[in-house]
């Protein structure tokens, strides 16, 4: 490690310096002439030809007993060059010593980068904006800062010499391209086709829609009659409901509920032949100690039912009278 950051240091003694406006440490520092951090910039080629690479380069030298690294902040500006992606970070350290570098990669491929002909050069000399290093507050304001300049740049036509001649002498630019002429479109499918076809898929879908609207309703529809319908049954025919429901399941606990409850609604019904036998068949079929047979409840339901239905006909009969 110790090795890499030597040679760096010894790379970066060419590079282009900072302008120092940096506090001065009176204890010293490891940069050197007390200075808390330093800078340096590269330009990597220099000269290059039109449409090539250039990486950019800033190296800061730190003394971290006064500088946190990551509280460092680094604006440029490459115009009219463009940075192929955001730079990378390399950070070094080793004791209070510390190096980190941003690398950009840059490239201009625009009008202004083209170098020109006489009357003009053949060649553009790039001045980028100075890069600022600001050093950062907790808080993220700004406590100092340095400047450094960027070396000059410079792109060079990638024209041969006796290309170069030739446009010399005649002052003019003779280009040669050849023109593919655009074939009709096609189409795997009509346009009007497959409009229509969109059109009658969408027409199938509201009918689908409908038709499924439709049965639903119907579904809904006659379950509403059957809750209206439940509601208006009488007290005796819901306690043999419930006692039918019981019965089918095997719920002896709510089976011999429902008895009982059958058993009260006979005993509030007109007086009719065989009710009280029956009220007294329901309490002893719901209160005896065995499990009361499937056909002695089913039986004794029917003859309840029937008697339900005679209570109900017998004040009809008498309005009729």
């Amino acid at each position: 490690m110790k090795r890499l950051l030597l040679v760096a240091a010894v790379a970066l003694a060419a590079a282009t310096p900072a302008v120092a406006a940096l506090p001065i440490m009176p204890s010293g520092s490891v940069v050197g002439e007390g200075l808390p951090l330093k800078a340096y910039t590269t330009l990597t080629p220099q000269v290059h030809l039109f449409g090539d690479a250039v990486v950019a380069r800033v190296a800061v030298i730190a003394d971290t007993k006064w500088i946190d690294p990551a509280r460092l902040r680094v604006t440029t500006s490459f115009k009219p060059y463009e940075p192929a992606a955001k730079p990378t970070v390399l950070r070094l350290e080793v004791g209070r010593f510390a190096q980190i570098t941003w690398t950009w990669t840059l490239r201009c491929l625009t009008s202004p980068c083209v170098p020109r002909l006489p009357p003009s050069e053949k060649f553009h000399l790039f001045h980028f904006s100075p890069v600022h290093i600001d050093y950062l507050r907790k808080n993220g304001t700004r406590s100092y800062g340095i400047t450094a300049s960027w070396p000059p740049v410079e792109a060079i036509s990638q024209l041969s010499p006796a290309s170069e001649t030739a446009l010399e002498a005649s002052d003019r630019v003779t280009w040669h391209y050849h023109l593919t002429p655009v074939a009709s479109p096609t189409f795997a499918l009509s346009p009007s086709l497959l409009f229509w076809l969109a059109l009658g898929v969408g027409a199938a879908a509201l009918l689908a829609a409908a038709g499924f609207t439709r049965s639903w309703y119907l579904m809904v529809r006659p379950q509403r009659a059957v809750s209206v319908a439940a509601e208006t049954r009488s007290t005796l025919e819901r306690a043999l409901a419930l006692l039918a429901w019981a019965h089918a399941r095997g719920d002896e606990t709510l089976q011999r509920k429902a008895l009982e409850r059958v058993a009260g609604e006979l005993g509030d019904e007109a007086p009719q032949p065989g009710i009280d036998e029956l009220s007294r068949t329901a309490r002893e079929l719901a209160w005896s100690k065995r499990v009361p047979e499937d056909e002695e409840v089913e039986t004794f339901a029917e003859q309840a039912r029937e008697t339900g239905r005679h209570a109900d006909d017998a004040p009809a009969e008498e309005s009729a009278e």
